[in-house]
């Protein structure tokens, strides 16, 4: 019987250790240090310089990427995706339909392969009910432009007309990038949106084949969607 005691005893005192374990491991805060996920993209594009009579285009975009954070208010990210660039042209009104629709029908539509990498800035302490922190990115987004067409959109059959104008346009930049909004904790990963702007550091045109002699930089704002894991 003393033996069969001992026993329960031990066995008692084993479990009431592991449940003390495990009640400590649920109410610690998550540390997730490594994470990756992916981001969505929604911008207005369009070249700041010396081309005439430009306006903004939507642009869209997406890329996959990797957080490391070696201190809670302190990260690093880097990442690979496609992203749309480019700028309306306005035309002339003709006089062939309504003007607003006339002169807004022409496109540069530029297609980049990017290397987003940048360092991340987060709140220590999570606000708004416990789940969320502010935070803010700052980088540079070394980009490979594989594409540019110049699109002119024939709303009245859907026959638009596309040029290829890769030619026209330097396939090299590193635009430095910022952001800032909440990051939501969801329990199955975190959720993230950003308000972002990128600004382009090299010039848009190529002198090989530029006969306006047109000047300008790339720059976009608008907003992200991203989760990570």
């Amino acid at each position: 019987m003393k033996k069969i005691l001992i026993v329960i005893a031990f066995l008692f005192g084993v479990n009431l250790a592991y449940g003390q374990n495990q009640t400590i491991e649920k109410s610690a805060p998550k540390e997730d240090k490594f994470r990756w996920g992916f981001t969505f993209l929604n911008v207005w594009s369009d070249v700041k310089g010396t081309t005439p009579d430009t306006f903004t285009k939507p642009s869209l975009g997406g890329n996959v990427k990797a957080e490391y954070y070696p201190l809670d208010f302190l990260g690093f990210t880097a990442g690979v995706g496609y992203q749309q660039r480019g700028y309306g042209l306005t035309l002339p009104d003709t006089g062939f339909v309504a003007p607003s629709i006339n002169t807004y029908r022409n496109r540069i539509r530029m297609n980049s392969v990017e290397f987003p990498i940048g360092l991340i800035l987060k709140t220590p302490k999570p606000i708004a009910g416990g789940s969320t922190w502010m935070m803010a990115s700052v980088g540079v987004s070394p980009l490979y432009m594989f594409e540019a067409n110049d699109v002119y959109l024939s709303v009245e059959d859907g026959f638009h007309i596309v040029k290829d104008v890769t030619s026209s346009f330097n396939q090299s930049d590193m635009p430095i990038f910022i952001s800032i909004g909440p990051e939501i904790d969801t329990s199955a990963g975190y959720f993230q949106v950003q308000l972002i702007g990128s600004f382009g550091t090299a010039e848009v045109y190529s002198s090989a084949n530029n006969p306006n002699g047109y000047s300008g930089k790339n720059r976009y704002l608008g907003f992200s969607i991203g989760c990570t894991f």
